[in-house]
């Protein structure tokens, strides 16, 4: 008899759910549609906010930039976490440390399972593990990093879960 494997869901985080989890969302979303179509079924990405509040926009620069790359933010509405949010993740993705610490200060039973981005499913060396630093407010190659670093991991992380046969 087979097992059918749960459903995962990810919820990417970052500190407003306006710029980087949102773009992250976006992005997840559009590689699952166009290079893991079958694993839509298996896989279902959210996101939200350690400080948001609920149903702020994207930020208008990231909608800029997702337009650019073929997909779409007007859709984006910003939410804070809920014990019932994370108690239904499988696992959580934070952009930066201090994210990390506090979203399990406030809901211990999240420890198991909330990663830095770059923590998440990864195989290399610890000591390239960092931060995603918030481009918010700054200059065009501080948004170019991030979206860099954003296409990375989102490529890194769904073909690694297809590797452990879980999309």
């Amino acid at each position: 008899m087979l097992i059918k494997p749960r459903k995962l869901k990810l919820i990417i985080a970052c500190r407003a759910n306006i710029t980087r989890s949102a773009y992250l969302h976006g992005y997840f979303d559009k590689c699952l549609r166009e290079h893991y179509p079958h694993a839509r079924k298996r896989i279902t990405i959210d996101s939200a906010g350690i400080e948001a509040r609920r149903g702020s926009s994207a930020h208008e620069v990231v909608q800029h930039v997702a337009k650019l790359n073929g997909f779409s933010l007007k859709d984006h509405h910003s939410n804070p976490f809920t014990r019932s949010s994370i108690k239904r993740a499988t696992a959580i993705l934070v952009m930066e440390q201090w994210q990390k610490e506090r979203l399990i200060k406030q809901f211990p039973f999240a420890r198991e399972k909330t990663y830095l981005l770059m923590e998440y499913l990864w195989h290399g060396d610890p000591q390239e593990i960092r931060d995603v630093p918030d481009p918010t407010g700054k200059n065009t190659e501080d948004y170019r990093d991030f979206i860099d670093m954003a296409h990375a991991e989102t490529e890194r992380i769904l073909h690694e879960l297809a590797r452990q046969n879980l999309i």
